[in-house]
C-alpha cells in the first residue's frame, strides 16, 4: 500500500464565535428541555415527577452527545497534499471529506473571495459550478477541475498551499523533479 501521509498539512480551526454559538445553542436546548421536563413534573403528581426526573439526565446527555458530534464533524478544516490526491475534510474525525485526484485538476491559484456574498457563508457551500470548503476568513485556493467545476479550499496560507499542490501534481504525473514526499535537496 502506498504511503498516503500528507506532504503538506494545514488545519484551520473554527473561529471563537462559532464555538460560543454552538455552546450557547446546546446550553439553551438543555435548559429548555430540563425546564419543560421539571416544570411538567412539578405540575403533576409524585409518580409523574419520578418518571420525568429520570428523563432530565438523558436529555442533558443527548444534548452533550449532539454537541460532541457537531464539534467532531465541523470543528476544523483539514487540508492535506498527499502523493496522489488533495484531501480536504472537516473535523478531527474526518467523516465529511473530499478527495481530489491530481489527474482531475486543471489549475490551482490562490484567491481572495467574499464568503458571505459569494457563497452565503462558510462551510461546504455550492454556488453554480463552484463549491467552497471553508471554515473562516476570505482566502482560499481555487482548484479548477478538468470538468469545468471549481472547488475553493479555505487556507490560511493559500500561496503556499497552491505551490504544494502544483509540486505534487508534477510529482504525480512524473513531469517534475519535486514530488510531494521529497525535499528540494533530494
Amino acid at each position: 500500500m502506498k504511503d498516503e501521509r500528507g506532504a503538506y498539512r494545514e488545519r484551520t480551526w473554527a473561529p471563537a464565535w462559532v464555538w460560543v454559538a454552538i455552546s450557547g445553542a446546546c446550553l439553551l436546548a438543555t435548559g429548555s428541555s430540563l425546564h419543560a421536563t421539571f416544570g411538567r413534573a412539578a405540575a403533576g403528581g409524585a409518580e409523574e415527577e419520578a418518571a420525568l426526573s429520570a428523563l432530565g439526565p438523558a436529555l442533558g446527555g443527548g444534548v452533550l452527545l449532539l454537541f460532541a458530534t457537531v464539534i467532531s464533524l465541523f470543528a476544523c478544516l483539514c487540508v492535506e497534499v498527499r502523493s496522489s490526491h488533495l484531501f480536504v475534510s472537516f473535523g478531527p474525525v474526518r467523516l465529511v471529506h473530499r478527495r481530489i485526484r491530481y489527474d482531475d485538476i486543471e489549475a490551482v491559484r490562490p484567491v481572495v473571495y467574499r464568503p458571505i456574498r459569494e457563497f452565503g457563508g462558510w462551510g461546504i457551500r455550492r454556488r453554480g459550478r463552484t463549491t467552497a470548503w471553508t471554515i473562516r476568513g476570505n482566502r482560499a485556493v481555487a482548484v479548477t477541475l478538468r470538468s469545468g467545476r471549481k472547488v475553493y479550499v479555505g487556507s490560511r496560507f493559500p500561496q503556499r498551499l497552491a505551490e504544494r499542490i502544483e509540486a505534487a501534481m508534477r510529482g504525480a504525473d512524473g513531469k517534475g523533479r519535486a514530488g510531494p514526499n521529497r525535499s528540494e535537496s533530494d
